[in-house]
């Protein structure tokens, strides 16, 4: 049985070094015998950097590596060698302009020294890339390959001035690889990132690259599809029902549940994250493994300036251009979201040419929404687990006391600046941790009589909340035995407990106010 690939990116290594590599050369042959220049957008440890290495080595020429992949046979590539110049940005400096600058000098020379090109004659950055460009050249065109673009941008969202000084200079950069492709000297160029900054601006007017990001040829290029999962992992997949004793059909179902769901194209076609993929049947065990390898620090701000914008994620219907690109310092959390890997399509219509949004999978949903309730209450992803705990012991007890001093204390977290003077607000966020307590839970439940705020149905009784605004637990609860919204709910044979709940935030002091009435 074949290594798993939990921390090799590196192609040669994989190949060479007996680990598992799901073969997506029959995409790539088809990629790069189309066209020459690309960019790719894909949520992070999704395998760009592993792709990037790929294609190196098949523009280097290295047949041999390829010998037992769809490319080495089944295809009629000739394997001509071009230089490939390959820059991870990610691995640049850029706490700076300066030295973001002064690490992207230095690559250039470390390049140049490999390829024995004295690049020390030439200060300025653009020169040094056409001079190096210009030289490989001369026998056979260069290939660009660039990982991680964006890393040295969204590593200073914070610091506008500092993101827009390091845009300047990858201007420049990308300018210069413009110039030379105009001038005949590129075969090729492969760009990758997170995000999907605007081209006008970022790539000088690079108007012939062909964004794959949302096309239907690059939707299996990165992931693991159903059908490659059942192919390549069988055997890991009998280890891993033997460790938790259930049967492989269900380890099947239970990773397709909490991994699998990513589609990035217009057709139905959906991939596995394959960074949570190879760790589960490393370990032998479910986790949040992309999760937990953590959430970008902006993302976290964001969450807290446009929480208005995500009480409705999955509803929300958009065009491909809203889904592509956005400028620093003007960053529209849907779409970030999607790019991020925390979203993903849903369905495509194509009489409008839009897009709704889901979240992917179980992995995905559970942790967004603790990192929304650490974000907005000022907390840790840790606190936020301890409370949900506590909350569903408090629920289970059927202690409604305890239930909603914790939930008190927890919405008092809350800034003040951050309070929103509409039900719909806090309902959402109640909503959240009821998705996070793992009961079933139903939100705007329509009886003939209106609508129930919030059902929860434990395995020995029935919660119904109702919610209002400025007002007091008391009336919340006149309404639900006014309208009697629990007659419904009669038929489960269980006791049931009704909640009036209510937010007061007039004073920009959380007030909150309960009561409740048991049925039996």
């Amino acid at each position: 049985m074949k290594k798993l690939p939990v921390d090799v990116s590196y192609f040669p290594l994989m190949i060479e070094g007996n680990y598992l590599y799901i073969d997506k050369t029959k995409i790539i042959h088809d990629l790069i015998t189309k066209r020459r220049l690309y960019f790719l957008s894909r949520p992070r440890r999704f395998g760009k950097s592993l792709l990037i290495s790929t294609l190196k080595e098949i523009f280097s020429g290295n047949k041999k590596l390829f010998k037992d992949l769809w490319i080495g046979k089944h295809s009629d590539y000739t394997w001509p060698k071009h230089t490939v110049l390959n820059f991870d940005f990610s691995n640049l400096s850029f706490g700076t302009a300066e030295k973001f600058e002064n690490s992207l000098n230095e690559a250039l020379d470390d390049m140049g020294q490999d390829l024995s090109i004295d690049l020390l004659d030439k200060k300025e950055l653009g020169s040094k890339l056409k001079k190096l460009i210009k030289t490989v050249s001369r026998n056979n065109n260069a290939v660009i390959l660039i990982d991680e673009y964006d890393a040295p941008l969204l590593a200073n969202l914070d610091n506008l001035k500092k993101a827009q000084a390091i845009q300047k200079i990858m201007k420049n950069f990308f300018s210069v690889l413009k110039s030379m492709d105009g001038l005949g000297y590129v075969h090729a160029i492969f760009i990758t990132g997170v995000t999907k900054f605007s081209k006008t601006s970022l790539f000088s007017g690079f108007n012939n690259l062909n964004d794959m990001t949302l096309e239907p040829e690059a939707a299996a290029l990165l992931g693991y599809t159903k059908e490659e999962l059942l192919k390549n992992f069988g055997r890991y997949a009998e280890n891993f029902a033997q460790n938790n004793n259930i049967t492989v059909q269900e380890t099947f179902d239970t990773i397709q549940a909490f991994y699998n769901g990513y589609r990035f194209s217009r057709d139905e076609k959906t991939v596995f994250n394959p960074y949570s993929v190879l760790h589960c049947f490393d370990k032998n065990n479910i986790s949040n493994y992309w999760l937990n390898t953590g959430t970008p620090g902006f993302l976290i701000e964001l969450l807290k300036k446009q929480y208005d914008h995500i009480k409705k994620l999955e509803q929300y219907e958009v065009g491909e251009t809203f889904l592509g690109t956005f400028e620093i310092g003007e960053l529209p959390i849907v779409p970030i979201l999607f790019q991020a890997g925390y979203l993903t399509i849903d369905t495509y219509n194509p009489i409008t040419k839009k897009y709704t949004l889901k979240f992917p999978n179980k992995e995905v949903l559970e942790s967004f929404q603790e990192y929304i309730v650490a974000a907005l209450t000022q907390s840790n992803t840790r606190d936020v687990e301890q409370l949900i705990s506590q909350l569903k012991q408090a629920l289970e007890a059927n202690d409604i006391e305890d239930f909603c001093s914790m939930l008190k204390s927890m919405l008092a977290g809350i800034p003040s600046y951050l309070h929103i003077d509409q039900e719909a607000y806090y309902h959402s966020l109640f909503h959240i941790v009821v998705n996070l307590l793992g009961f079933k839970g139903e939100s705007e439940v329509v009886t003939d009589k209106g609508r129930i705020d919030i059902v929860i149905d434990t395995r020995s009784r029935i919660f119904i909340f109702e919610f209002k605004l400025n007002s007091t637990g008391k009336k919340a609860l006149n309404q639900i035995l006014k309208r009697q919204y629990y007659e419904k709910y009669f038929r489960f044979k269980k006791p049931i407990t009704l909640v009036g709940l209510s937010f007061n935030v007039k004073t920009k002091t959380l007030l909150f106010d309960w009561t409740k009435k048991e049925l039996k």
